[in-house]
């Protein structure tokens, strides 16, 4: 790190430097440099939250009313991915009028894009079972044990497929939701796949009949995003986040977090009506195709850096 502020420092002048993360020490750094060497910043928060306990939880606190709060003050413009994110941001300390929303993009897939969701249900000896898929990281966060307390309760009893690892500093997650699986007797609907790459997680959007993001709080999630660009209902609960997203029955589902009576109604509700599915997934990948492509986050980026020039 100490690298990075002497590179900064050496570096020529820029019109703007675009940093990332207010908790990162890069935008620290970023920011110490503009003390010998004065440029326009501009820093997009990605509002990771990872429900921290205990003295975690007091670090957090500490640094979101110290350095945190410096930093989102000191810089030019914040850059929020959501509306909710910004009313938290603005908790947190940054000023209301140096504010901007503007989501993360996704690459919307080409139709009938040649991904091979036959090879992956293939692979996975999934045949003609409806397929309930989740996509993120095995954190406490995202829920996944309230997913898969609701899987025991489905009356459609889809196989649940979760693709993702542990985070670091969270070893044991995936362990914990294994022995659940076992304890609800789930062992053949419940399946832990691991990691997969971007054209391997293609085929697995592409096969699922149903994308479920059961999370207790979300920045923006890309993996719904994702779901959606594939034409997928997708299922969410109703925070933050997801509900900046998702419109309840207009391009997917919303659910009270924490209730997998609720989800179990949900998942059942869809999984049992194809055409409604069909409905919510075409809309879902419309409002991508106009809200969240590159052309149309970059834009708004670029318009955002001729105005703080502008100031």
């Amino acid at each position: 790190m100490p690298s990075l502020l002497i590179e900064l420092l050496r570096s020529g002048d820029f019109d703007v430097v675009h940093t990332h993360g207010h908790f990162h020490a890069s935008s620290t750094l970023v920011l110490l440099s503009n003390v010998f060497k004065r440029r326009l910043v501009v820093l997009t928060c990605h509002g990771a939250i990872l429900e921290y306990h205990g003295w975690k939880r007091g670090l957090e606190r500490a640094f979101n009313k110290s350095v945190g709060r410096w930093t989102l003050r000191s810089v030019d413009r914040v850059i929020a991915l959501t509306p909710s994110q910004a009313e938290m941001l603005e908790g947190l300390g940054a000023r209301r009028e140096k504010i901007t929303v503007i989501p993360s993009w996704v690459d919307l897939p080409a139709v009938g894009s040649r991904v091979d969701a036959v090879g992956f249900r293939a692979a996975h000896k999934l045949g003609d079972k409806r397929v309930v898929l989740f996509v993120g990281r095995l954190l406490p966060v995202k829920g996944l044990n309230y997913l898969i307390e609701a899987a025991s309760l489905t009356q459609t009893r889809p196989t649940v497929a979760i693709i993702g690892d542990e985070a670091p500093g969270y070893a044991g997650s995936r362990e914990a939701l294994v022995q659940q699986v076992k304890r609800l007797g789930l062992e053949e609907r419940v399946l832990f796949l691991g990691r997969f790459d971007r054209e391997d997680l293609a085929a697995a959007y592409e096969a699922a009949d149903l994308f479920v993001l059961p999370s207790l709080g979300e920045g923006l999630p890309i993996a719904l995003l994702e779901a959606m660009a594939y034409g997928k209902c997708a299922v969410a609960t109703d925070v933050p986040g997801n509900r900046d997203v998702i419109r309840d029955g207009e391009n997917g589902a919303l659910v009270e977090a924490r209730n997998p009576a609720a989800l179990a109604h949900k998942i059942d509700v869809l999984l049992g009506d194809d055409s409604l599915r069909a409905r919510l997934g075409a809309q879902a990948r419309r409002d991508i195709g106009r809200d969240y492509t590159c052309d149309v986050v970059m834009k708004k980026i670029l318009d955002l850096y001729e105005e703080v020039r502008g100031h």
